[in-house]
């Protein structure tokens, strides 16, 4: 990447790559994080390469559902060391007002969004529920008995499950409660979640939930434990 870029060209290459990570199943923070280090040796060509990939990355921070604080604190100094008059001779004076704009956007809605103090990148809490529970809507249960639709899931999930405790533990909660929910006959794959749901201690997730999201998590968990013992 050390050709010169037009401004259009770098605004497409940075959203396509960031999507083709998307696509390949990595959190919006991975995907992310992936995609600045491939433009990271652009920041020093020029203003406007440093412009363009410090806006991009700024408003695919704003999407996550939290922001890592050193992360929020970088951002906003990159972005307010920004010198747009040298931008004048590279672009239309529409496209420096609209980047100003976009900037400008970007340091104050930062100080909105909750804060991450954990440096691991990983789904976060609400995205991995969703995430699981997209794909478990999407498979099919005509053609394949339980077990191996649950197999499918865990499969899909693999590679979260090893990442963190916390994305571990919430797909198997969020798999648990679908089972159950939808009464799906999956005994065996329930009985081995909810067995590694006993024995699973929430310290072990450090900061990588919030306390909400702790309390939360321990909420749904002690739910399927009763229940299920319940039926013992």
């Amino acid at each position: 990447m050390d050709l010169k870029w037009e401004y259009k060209e770098l605004v497409e290459s940075f959203i396509e790559d960031y999507y083709s990570y998307k696509q390949n199943n990595m959190s919006d923070r991975e995907s992310l994080a992936r995609t600045y280090n491939e433009y990271e040796t652009l920041l020093n060509q020029g203003e406007m390469e440093k412009a363009v990939i410090e806006i991009l990355y700024g408003e695919f921070l704003l999407k996550q559902s939290k922001v890592l604080i050193t992360a929020k604190e970088k951002t906003k100094e990159e972005l307010l060391s920004l010198d747009f008059t040298k931008l004048r001779t590279e672009l239309t004076d529409d496209e420096v007002k609209e980047l100003i704009s976009r900037r400008d956007n970007i340091v104050l809605r930062l100080d909105e969004k909750p804060l991450d103090f954990c440096s691991e990148a990983r789904w976060y809490y609400q995205e991995i529920n969703e995430n699981v529970k997209k794909f478990f809507e999407s498979l099919s249960f005509e053609n394949e008995d339980a077990g191996q639709v649950v197999n499918h899931v865990l499969k899909r999930f693999e590679r979260d499950c090893r990442n963190t405790m916390s994305e571990n533990i919430t797909i198997k909660v969020t798999l648990a409660e679908l089972l159950i929910n939808k009464g799906i006959n999956a005994q065996e794959e329930l009985n081995n979640i909810l067995s590694e749901l006993k024995q699973f201690n929430m310290e072990d997730v450090g900061q990588q939930l919030s306390e909400e999201e702790k309390e939360d998590l321990a909420r749904r968990i002690k739910s399927l434990l009763i229940e299920h013992f319940a039926e013992i």
